[in-house]
Parts: C-alpha cells; structure tokens; sequence
C-alpha cells in the first residue's frame, strides 16, 4: 500500500503543484518587505491565468500567453498600488476588492468574449523541458528512476521558479535594491531620511509581486491544465499567503512552505486515485491542503514576526 503511494510520481507532482503557490509566496514576500501586505495575490492569479489563456488562443503561442498573464497580473497590481501607496488605502480592504474584481471581471469577459460561462477552449501548452527514460533494473537504476521522475520532467515556469526564489534570496540578502527594500518595511522614515524614494520603492515591490501572481496563473493554465476555468485558482493566493507567513518573510523560505503544501495537494489526489483500496470519504482528500494551512497558521503566525511598518501607509513629513 505505501510503496502504491509514495513513488516518483507523488513527489514530481508536489513541484508542480507547489509552483504557482511559489510564485505567489514570493511575490507576497517582496510585497510585503516593503511594507505592503498583499492579500490580492488570489485575484492576480486569477487575472494572469484567464489574461494568458486568453492571448494564446489568439496568438497560438505559449510563451506570449506567459507574457500577457504577467502583464495582467502587473497590471492588477498597480492598482492595489496606486489605492494603497497613493491613496493610502487600508490595504487589506484593497486586496479583497482586486479579488472580488478578478473574480466578476474575468466571468464576465467569459461571457462576452466567448459566449458562455465556465470553461474556454483547450490551448497550446508548454511541453517539459526533459523527458528521460530510466535503464534496466539494479540500484542505480533506481536511483536514476527517482532522480529522473522527479526532478527532469517539468515544464519551463517550474524551473524557473527555482531560480526566481534562489535570486530574489540572493537580492534580498546581498544587494543594495534588497537592503532598501527590507528597510522600506521595517522604517521607511529612515529611508526617506536619506534620500530612497519610499512610494516607488514601494511601487516597485508590489509590481513585482503582481507579475509573479499573474506568471502563477499562467502556470496553471499554460502549463498544467491547458484552459481556463472560472475561479480556478481555488484559494491557491490564500494559501501562498500561508507559505509567506511560514517561510518567514523570506524567498528561498516561502519556496520550502509551497512544496509542503504542494505535497499535500499531490497527496490528497494520490490517495483519491487509492480511495477504491482505502475506505476513507473522498471529501477528506480534498480538504487536506487546507487543513494544512490552517495547522500551518495556528502554529506558527504567533512565533512569525512581520516587517514592523507592514500594512501601514507612509505619510511623508
């Protein structure tokens, strides 16, 4: 029964599945460093995903959906920018509108553009970058079976990825950009103080955090189920929200917390595929990846300590 379930395929799934909830992480932890919270990553997912399905069945081409769907998801987040850093809007109250909006706009559109609700037409997907064949039997063999199945089957947005979170930890930590950044979030007086622009440092980061939603998005659509569905994104943005939180505020660490709650999600489809042999309701399957979030939350958002100037508008002089 375990060997049925814990196999190459379990783990590769987990990467896949992990991807977008990474891209998101890691958008909401540049946001967020700056002093930005960003709880409309759901929404720009949603937008990057129904923006980049949309290109690529005009256009025929993967890689120009990729670009639409980041170009939306930069797109919703200058707006969340310019109501929160601007304006001075209550943050958490912008999110939720963007969400809100992502969710009526991209149904509608559905409608006028396509003439119906639900689900557009299949697309041109990107294909993985390698597919190897392991040899005959013995123990290395084997080893090169896992390696191989779980590591050299992907699609491009999964490798990149890797290194998005591998750079931006790098930025963050060993750049000047980083330094202010963090700073931004932690006393953006002081910053002002010495000349850094605060409001387009802040600008800055939340683009940012917008593009990576949307190239989520284009993750799930371009890459990993090849249409659009309304409000596919299902919650994803609130759980990227959750690996944030658990990877501390950190790129590299919220890339970690995705994969967690990637595994989840790959396990709980795993154990539907078994739920003939295991007698268990398949609803249990299904909430598994948000039962996670909520543990996941419960035990570490006390011990989690955000940027002090998080969630806070900045009022120069």
């Amino acid at each position: 029964m375990l060997g049925d379930i814990i196999t190459p395929d379990l783990f590769a799934a987990a990467l896949r599945m992990a991807t977008p909830l990474a891209l998101a992480a890691i958008g909401g932890t540049i946001c967020e460093r700056s002093g930005v919270i960003n709880i409309a990553l759901e929404g720009m997912m949603l937008t990057g995903a129904f923006f980049g399905t949309a290109v690529v069945l005009v256009t025929n081409s993967p890689w120009l959906g990729v670009l639409g769907a980041v170009g939306a998801g930069v797109i919703m987040a200058s707006v969340h920018a310019f109501a929160s850093i601007n304006l001075r809007a209550d943050q958490t109250v912008s999110g939720t509108a963007i969400n809100l909006l992502a969710l009526g706009m991209t149904g509608f559109l559905m409608e006028i553009w396509y003439g119906h609700p639900g689900t557009t037409d299949q697309i041109g997907v990107l294909r993985p970058v390698l597919t190897l064949d392991a040899p005959g039997g013995g123990f290395l063999p084997e080893v090169w079976r896992w390696v191989s199945g779980i590591f050299l089957s992907h699609t491009p947005i999964v490798y990149i990825t890797i290194l998005i979170a591998i750079t931006a930890q790098w930025a963050v930590y060993h750049t000047k950009w980083g330094l202010r950044l963090r700073a931004l979030g932690e006393h953006p007086r002081a910053v002002d103080t010495v000349g850094v622009n605060v409001l387009r440092g802040r600008w800055v980061a939340v683009l940012i955090s917008g593009g990576l939603a949307g190239l989520a998005g284009a993750n799930l659509t371009i890459e990993q189920v090849g249409s659009f569905t309304e409000g596919m994104t299902n919650g994803r943005g609130f759980i990227a929200l959750a690996a944030n939180i658990f990877g501390r505020w950190t790129p590299v660490g919220s890339y970690l917390a995705a994969l967690l709650f990637g595994f989840a999600d790959a396990l709980q489809i795993k154990l539907q595929i078994l739920r003939g042999v295991i007698s268990v309701p398949p609803q249990f399957f299904l909430m598994l990846p948000y039962v996670l979030t909520v543990i996941v939350l419960a035990g570490v958002i006390g011990r989690a300590v955000a940027p002090a100037a998080s969630g806070i508008p900045y009022r120069k002089g």
